[in-house]
């Protein structure tokens, strides 16, 4: 792994006993988690890991290999840096490449393409009037979720039949209380409502005028915002029960109408309205983001542990100065992440958004 950059290993292990993969094997480490995005939808994280294969240990049908037996789906892994967790997940493909210089290939997913593969099954009658966070446990119990869990959020969904995806139902959740659901990089299901959104204490400040305690980026995508303009959001809330519906019509008679729906089942009326109008004002403006910041992790000294902890949702600022001398501050919320590690390169970028600067109570 390159020089002046966080220390990488890799752990493989079954019913949560590790061991270290020899570093000397690594060649390749390609992590990807969140969204590109903040309208798409969220995909299962993943981790890409490359293998020196020479020695036929990574080859599944090598009998004498320690792996052998080992090396098949359901595999677990963690990827640490400097001690600190960057990703869990399980292995999907092996792929062994037996040419001139030998390599196995890992993919590995994290627990949401887990829970996304459970189905809630469909219930004779509708049941289970309860807070988000108690339905977003129920969802984890339906997929087998054997994992941590962090759930917050006492808004009141409506009674459900079930029968969707379990992914679906926490996705429910999320919407009904204005936050977001996502596998940490820890392996936590975790479930934020509005009001616990950005409390993690420390962000990272990119800047590229070298400003203290901050991290240089090399590359920043920037986006005028247009793209992401909302000003009617719809709140379903079920079959014959009441939609709630928002417009911000300042921002229709600028931008034109442009709707979102939401599949949000909350129980009480008024608070579904809250929601619509939170959701119709939140993305209202067109506001310049940085869609993509990209780094390299080598040599940022102690504000390499920041970024290793840097988790989905966290808040960064970026400080940039124009080509024509304007100073611009923007301060933005991780929406995705990705690390792209070889033996000379650690390359990361950030995907973000926005941060929302508005609140409400459900």
């Amino acid at each position: 792994m390159p020089a002046n950059a966080p220390t990488v290993t890799v752990a493989f292990g079954i019913s949560g006993s590790f061991t270290n993969v020899s570093d000397d094997l690594l060649l390749e480490i390609d992590i990807r988690r969140g969204r590109q995005y903040q309208n798409d939808f969220l995909e299962s994280g993943t981790a890409a890991v490359i293998l020196n294969n020479q020695s036929g240990a990574f080859d599944p049908s090598n009998t004498s290999s320690p792996w052998y037996n080992v090396l098949i789906a359901g595999m677990q892994v963690r990827i640490t840096a400097n001690s600190t967790v960057i990703y869990t997940g399980f292995l999907e493909d092996n792929a062994v490449n037996q040419g001139i210089y030998p390599t196995v290939s890992l993919t590995f997913v994290d627990g949401l393409a887990q829970i996304a593969k459970a189905i809630a099954p469909a219930l004779a009658t509708s049941q289970f009037q309860e807070t988000a966070a108690l339905r977003a446990a129920r969802a984890l119990d339906l997929a087998d979720w054997t994992g941590g869990r962090s759930l917050t959020g006492s808004t009141v969904m409506q009674k459900t039949r079930q029968n969707m995806s379990c992914l679906e139902m926490l996705e429910q959740c999320a919407n009904c209380v204005g936050g977001r659901f996502y596998v940490s990089r820890t392996g936590v299901a975790t479930l934020v409502d509005i009001a616990n959104k950005f409390t993690r204490p420390t962000r990272l400040l990119f800047s590229d005028q070298g400003d203290a305690n901050s991290v240089g980026y090399d590359g920043i995508i920037t986006n005028p915002g247009t793209d992401y303009v909302y000003n009617e959001a719809i709140v379903f809330r079920g079959p014959k029960k009441a939609q709630k519906t928002a417009r911000f019509s300042s921002s229709v008679s600028t931008y034109g109408l442009k709707s979102k729906k939401l599949d949000a089942p909350v129980f009480s009326e008024t608070s579904a309205a809250n929601l619509a109008l939170y959701a119709a004002r939140k993305d209202a403006d067109a506001v310049v983001l940085a869609e993509q910041i990209d780094f390299t992790a080598i040599g940022i000294g102690a504000l390499a542990t920041d970024m290793l902890e840097t988790e989905l949702n966290d808040l960064v600022q970026v400080k940039r100065r124009t080509y024509d001398g304007r100073n611009i501050t923007i301060d933005c919320v991780v929406e995705g992440l990705a690390h792209t590690i070889t033996a000379d390169n650690w390359r990361v970028s950030y995907f973000t958004s926005v941060v929302d600067p508005y609140t409400i109570t459900l």
